[in-house]
């Protein structure tokens, strides 16, 4: 595919019918291993394991997430750098997916609704290279929040080596207090 991100969705509707008959040949047979991983990701995220969550992506994963600020996270140490971060604030995080997962044509992508819920009840040290050695410490303010949002996961090799999450920031900064 080439030209501009329009030429681009518009080619890929036309090919549309030719992709989907090899949907069922590309997930089908992944199907058990899918519903696997997914349990498995949700029950190390709700045990907050950063060990089984460190298992379940590639080396050189990269991880989005509006709270990055336009930052990405790349590869394993970086990946339990932040989720560490996210465990330490909101000790008592949940996550659900809501819904039925979204597969992409190609067998490499899902797209899965999701819910968040906990409370800040921890110090929130912000992620980033923008911060330097010695980030500022966003003390608790312990108020819950609950999101909801989407989550895009690329696999290869039966582990999540791209992930974005698609949430309301602001949303999310109001609820927990840091912003009214």
């Amino acid at each position: 595919m080439a030209g501009t991100p329009q030429e681009q969705g518009i080619d890929a509707f036309e090919h549309l019918e030719e992709r989907l008959h090899g949907l069922r040949d590309s997930w089908l047979p992944r199907a058990d291993e899918l519903r696997n991983f997914a349990g498995r990701w949700v029950e190390a995220w709700n045990a907050h394991s950063l060990d089984d969550l460190e298992t379940m992506v590639t080396a050189d994963v990269a991880w989005e997430d509006p709270a990055m600020r336009g930052e990405t996270v790349h590869g394993r140490v970086e990946f339990r750098a932040f989720a560490g971060t996210f465990f330490r604030a909101f000790p008592d995080v949940t996550v659900e997916g809501v819904g039925d997962p979204y597969l992409s044509l190609e067998g490499t992508g899902v797209a899965v609704r999701s819910r968040m819920s906990g409370t800040f009840t921890g110090g929130l040290t912000p992620w980033g290279k923008r911060f330097g050695p010695t980030p500022p410490a966003i003390p608790p303010t312990g108020r819950p929040f609950d999101i909801r949002g989407v989550d895009l996961y690329g696999f290869r090799e039966g582990l999540v080596s791209n992930w974005t999450i698609v949430y309301d920031l602001a949303d999310f900064s109001q609820q927990i207090g840091l912003l009214s």
